[in-house]
């Protein structure tokens, strides 16, 4: 109907997406390895305190990426993992629980695991074709290990390996890198029996104080670059279609992953497209614990809608830093009551309208056309400010135009209208309110009919108090000629 069919990419190889590949530095026409199937792999938390708002906008990003293959028709498995055991998940421990630590350090991980659903449930975030965890996947990981050294690509040292980078072709080109500069500003890591200063542990020997598991070298837990490749490979095969993170993963974790996996497969990458986030930022800042200029995730839901941060993300590009503030989102949150009162407006004109109407072929023509640009929008390296822009407009017209014109559309046009803000409300994750109870329906349309007859009886006063009313109860009146429309102030009702 649109410009593109909703079924005509299910059993596609190549897409109408274009992607910015980290891998290749360039824009590229994004293909599938198996027709139909987009299956892409996002790293995901280290669950040792509260996710906060950076880590959220690269979550909706990629679930709105996943949704938007969804609405190609295509089945898309997006799996995003926990690294549920690490230092500082070992160092929080510690702190909360200090002699205890070695039997409770587990409690962290699952505290915050708990938590993290609990906030992209409130963003309206779609679950994950999987959720693996690093110690559910041990085994995995020391048959990699295993395998890693018998090719000659790690070595042992004091109960720890490593892995050599002296044995992969192009060791830095993932993240435009040069060996020898990396080199020379590498720390030194006070790693005993380490040949070299890029090269990183695939298994850590333990230490007193900490969780450990067996392997044939000495108990200890796996290293961090080692865990997402076997684990998106494990769930995705290999190779696979697109592998995504922050912009922060580029190196080293992103470029040691390829490392591994040059070895293991014998291929240059083993995603074919790398997708990466750009940073939030504080006062210009990136958003980090360390320098203490972080908002939670879960307090700015506190305060704002899970709707509209989603919004807020989408109105930047999702490769651009992002400036993070309280009177930014609030803002968006206007746009989205606008959006809203577009959504209520054309389901009661449905409801008044005739199969026969005025004439149509110019809102016709400006619905299909607004629908085009947000399809070219998100194809063009999921250009959302564009996208949501186009849906403003649309919206606007909405609101301002087919409202208060004398006459009406037909059915079908303002269908078309309600197929567009559906469809996009899909992929934006936005419109998940839009179903009302029925007995409120019925009870705000008496209201607005008691104040219709007021206002022809000419008892202002008394129309403009049931205005107020329903106001205070989030309930906002349009009067469009002798006709009176409502939307919901859904963020009101919360």
């Amino acid at each position: 109907m649109y410009g593109i069919s909703k079924d005509k990419y299910t059993g596609a190889l190549e897409l109408p997406i274009r992607v910015y590949n980290t891998a290749t530095k360039s824009m590229e026409k994004m293909t599938l390895l198996k027709a139909g199937l987009a299956r892409g792999y996002v790293c995901g938390l280290t669950p040792q305190d509260s996710m906060h708002v950076g880590h959220a906008r690269t979550i909706v990003f990629f679930d709105v990426f996943r949704r938007y293959l969804e609405y190609l028709g295509l089945d898309a498995r997006l799996v995003t993992n926990f690294t549920d055991i690490d230092d500082k998940i070992i160092d929080k421990a510690k702190q909360e629980f200090r002699d205890d630590a070695i039997e409770r350090w587990y409690e962290v991980p699952k505290r915050y695991m708990e938590e993290y659903f609990n906030v992209i449930d409130a963003l309206y975030v779609k679950r994950a074709y999987a959720y693996p965890k690093v110690t559910d996947n041990i085994g995995d990981m020391l048959k990699w290990i295993d395998m890693l050294i018998k090719k000659n690509a790690a070595y042992i040292a004091n109960g720890s390996v490593y892995f050599d980078i002296s044995k992969v072709p192009g060791y830095g080109d993932f993240s435009g890198q040069k060996i020898e500069e990396l080199e020379a500003g590498a720390r030194v890591e006070p790693e005993p029996g380490k040949r070299g200063n890029l090269d990183f542990a695939l298994w850590k020997a333990w230490k007193e104080g900490e969780p450990w598991w067996s392997s044939p070298w000495s108990p200890g837990r796996p290293g961090w670059h080692l865990e997402c490749v076997v684990m998106s490979t494990k769930y995705l095969g290999a190779p696979f279609d697109f592998h995504g993170g922050g912009q922060d993963l580029v190196f080293p974790h992103h470029e040691n992953e390829v490392a591994i996996a040059r070895i293991a497969f014998g291929v240059k990458y083993f995603a074919r497209y790398w997708m990466h986030v750009g940073y939030v930022t504080m006062g210009g800042e990136k958003m980090s614990k360390s320098l203490g200029n972080v908002i939670t995730a879960r307090e700015a839901l506190s305060k704002f809608d899970g709707e509209a941060l989603r919004l807020y993300y989408l109105m930047t590009h999702y490769r651009k830093p992002m400036e993070f503030t309280m009177d930014g989102l609030e803002s968006v949150q206007a746009t989205l009551r606008g959006l809203y009162a577009s959504y209520d407006y054309v389901i009661q004109l449905m409801n008044e309208a005739k199969d026969e109407g005025g004439a149509d072929d110019e809102a016709m023509k400006i619905v299909i056309d607004h629908m085009i640009k947000i399809e070219e929008a998100l194809n063009d390296d999921m250009n959302t400010p564009q996208a949501v822009s186009s849906l403003v407009a649309l919206s606007n017209y909405v609101n301002s135009q087919v409202l208060h014109r004398g006459d009406k559309l037909s059915r079908y046009a303002l269908s078309s209208m309600m197929d567009v803000l559906s469809y996009v409300g899909q992929i934006f994750g936005i419109f998940n309110k839009t179903m009302l109870p029925p007995r409120l329906v019925d009870a705000i349309n008496v209201m607005v009919t008691i104040r219709q007859k007021l206002r022809e009886a000419k008892q202002f006063e008394a129309a403009d108090e049931i205005r107020r009313r329903l106001e205070d109860m989030g309930i906002m009146l349009n009067d469009a000629g002798k006709r009176t429309y409502w939307f919901v102030d859904r963020q009101r009702l919360r």
